[in-house]
């Protein structure tokens, strides 16, 4: 189960590369006088070549370019002052980062941030993307003493989050600083890809900030057996399902015959007596029903739907695992199923063969679908 998030900030949060060429590009322009008999791409790409992706401080940047360029009218320091006064102007975020914290937040999930670098300047980048407030614990290098790949500030960001090392998920960029170092402590991890590096040993990769939600429901799912209770919550999930996931494959007719708005109340009671017959699951992510699944004792698999906000998480994956383990339990030979056309390339994945397409009747109206069977290995 996840309990918290930490993440790095240069690079996984904040886009320090396009928000370093904004700068550059703001202070030539600014010291134009200073600076013009320099080629303006002369001069930012002779800074970021120095600047090692923000492995140098920029104290022996701005000196190395006063000597390079012979500067003449301005200072290594005043171009340091300048940086460190106006390059929270210029911080862009990566794609999606409120949305992704804001779901975040609403789990809730505690988060923290561990980065390397000065101090004020970094909190001032993090102030800048307007993010500070959603963080219990924020920790930089300069201010703790202690830089990245330290174990200790990953063991300090755990303590004072007060989750242990398998509760909680590191992001960063960087495959040694980031990925091996939060492993080392035991943190779970994700690597978010940086074209610099080929890979790294991370749990998962993602290249968007918003695959990240998907991970943590992935990790926090709960197979558990049907209660009663359940029933009101599966109906709702179904109809929600069909209505809008399976509208992919359905004209609305189709949908209308399949889930009728209207027959809500008639289908919790017939179907609270046959999940309570059948072998029945659900997926539970932090209290809600992600997902169902039921089957027959004879290996007849009759409904497998996830919930429209947890789809391609993991959660039709696991359902369909625990039922072919109790049909193994079973001794079952095989396990059939009338899989919709949104579903049946799941179940060819995972082995599943049409027997035949057919065509089955709902109120009138023609749905197609496809007879499937899967053989299960015998031992």
């Amino acid at each position: 189960m996840i309990k918290a998030v930490v993440f790095d900030l240069d690079g996984t949060l904040l886009n320090r590369d396009a928000s370093l060429k904004l700068f550059i590009n703001s202070q030539y322009e600014r010291l134009k006088p200073q600076l013009d008999f320099i080629p303006k791409h002369q001069y930012m790409e002779r800074f970021i070549e120095l600047d090692t992706r923000g492995m140098v401080w920029k104290d022996r940047v701005y000196q190395q370019l006063v000597k390079e360029f012979q500067l003449q009218g301005i200072t290594w320091e005043e171009l340091l002052a300048d940086y460190l006064n106006v390059f929270k102007q210029h911080c862009v975020p990566f794609p999606h980062l409120k949305s992704m914290l804001e779901e975040l937040k609403d789990k809730p999930m505690h988060m923290g941030i561990i980065s390397n670098g000065r101090g004020q300047f970094q909190l001032d980048a993090i102030q800048a993307l307007g993010i500070e407030h959603y963080f219990d614990v924020i920790l930089i290098s300069e201010w703790q003493g202690m830089k990245k790949p330290d174990p200790r500030l990953f063991m300090k960001a755990l303590a004072e989050l007060g989750t242990k090392p398998e509760e909680t998920l590191y992001v960063g960029d960087h495959p040694d600083n980031d990925v091996l170092a939060a492993k080392s402590v035991g943190m779970k991890t994700i690597w978010k890809k940086d074209p610099q590096w080929s890979g790294a040993a991370a749990d998962y990769i993602i290249e968007e900030l918003n695959e990240i939600m998907g991970i943590v429901n992935k990790q926090n799912i709960v197979i558990r057996k049907f209660r009663d209770a359940d029933v009101k919550e599966i109906v709702s999930l179904f109809y929600e399902t069909v209505h809008e996931v399976n509208a992919a494959d359905y004209s609305e007719e189709q949908l209308a015959a399949w889930a009728p708005i209207g027959e809500r109340m008639e289908k919790e009671a017939v179907w609270g007596e046959s999940l309570r017959r059948n072998i029945t699951y659900v997926a539970d992510i932090d209290g809600t029903i992600a997902g169902f699944c039921d089957m027959a004792t004879t290996g007849y698999l009759n409904r497998l739907y996830v919930h429209k906000n947890y789809q391609r998480q993991g959660v039709a994956s696991k359902l369909a695992d625990l039922l072919e383990q109790e049909a193994g339990k079973r001794e079952l030979q095989a396990i059939s199923t009338e899989a919709s056309l949104t579903a049946k390339p799941f179940f060819e994945e995972r082995g599943y063969q049409v027997i035949k397409k057919q065509s089955v009747e709902r109120k009138g109206i023609a749905m197609p679908n496809y007879k499937m069977l899967k053989k299960l290995s015998s031992h």
